[in-house]
């Protein structure tokens, strides 16, 4: 049975398939109980944006978890200006906005009679709502993933992914690779009552090593010329309280800010900053 945490934390993951959300880059980690909730400020090539995210994961056993991101675009504000033949334009435009992607997935960890602290995530990107204007397909992304303990308070990940697509109207995207850095580092943490501060850094590369074909044309005419590669970075910190408690448990409660860069072309990554605050239960 679970306890009365996981039972509020299955309860906000339910709710979390059933949002939608743009992809937040997380650190390499084990199967794990938290949910989290992000405002963001985004630019990306100039377009402004605010967002509310709900992350949410639920460790159903130590090597196994099930997880789902979810936002909505509250605001997307685009502004141009530019000199043209002796002649000043503004050009400024209010995007629609709405759900954007789903994602939904499973985190599993190998048997440690086997491989030590070796695992497997698996998610699917469903197509979005009215607040994203790309991505439109669905996406199977298979990352294996590898935790390496330095010490009691700092872990390296590192994870390798593959994304494929399903053909949507006669459009069948190329597939992509890539490679996920991350380290977690707990500074000043007290282990009696699991609390102090955190930092986490995640790097991800990925290209799209394919290209994309629009199978309504002739063969000769059907390359769409998006190969691309792309970079993420996202760092975050934060302090977890010890939180209150509640008979022999505790609530434990998260404050932390979190920071995105993505530079990249075409179908991949935009260039662009993504600022947020969470607050998270873990």
């Amino acid at each position: 049975m679970f306890g009365v945490v996981n039972r509020v934390l299955f309860i906000l993951l339910l709710g979390a398939f059933a949002a939608q959300a743009t992809e937040i880059v997380h650190p390499v980690s084990a199967p794990r109980s938290n949910v989290r909730v992000f405002g963001f400020a985004e630019i990306d090539d100039d377009v402004y944006s605010a967002d509310m995210v709900l992350s949410a994961e639920i460790a159903l056993a130590p090597w196994f978890s099930l997880y789902g991101d979810g936002s909505f675009r509250f605001l997307s504000y685009s502004y141009e200006y530019s000199i043209r033949d002796g002649y000043i334009h503004n050009y400024a435009n209010l995007h629609v906005n709405g759900f954007n992607e789903t994602y939904v997935g499973a985190k599993m960890m190998a048997p440690r009679h086997l491989f030590n602290n070796v695992g497997l995530n698996l998610g699917w990107r469903f197509p979005p709502g009215e607040g994203s204007r790309k991505n439109r397909f669905h996406r199977l992304n298979v990352e294996p993933f590898a935790l390496y303990e330095v010490s009691r308070n700092l872990q390296i990940g590192t994870a390798v992914r593959y994304n494929t697509f399903l053909e949507d109207a006669n459009y069948m995207p190329g597939d992509e690779v890539g490679a996920k850095f991350s380290i977690a580092w707990k500074p000043f943490w007290n282990s009696d009552d699991i609390s102090g501060w955190f930092v986490n850094e995640t790097f991800l590369y990925q290209a799209r090593f394919q290209e994309s074909e629009n199978r309504n044309l002739k063969k000769p005419y059907r390359k769409m010329d998006d190969a691309y590669h792309g970079m993420k970075m996202t760092a975050e910190t934060g302090y977890r309280f010890a939180g209150f408690r509640y008979g022999l448990s505790r609530a434990p409660l998260t404050l932390g800010l979190n920071y995105e860069m993505h530079v990249g072309t075409l179908f991949g990554f935009e260039t662009g900053h993504r600022l947020g605050i969470f607050v998270a239960l873990n």
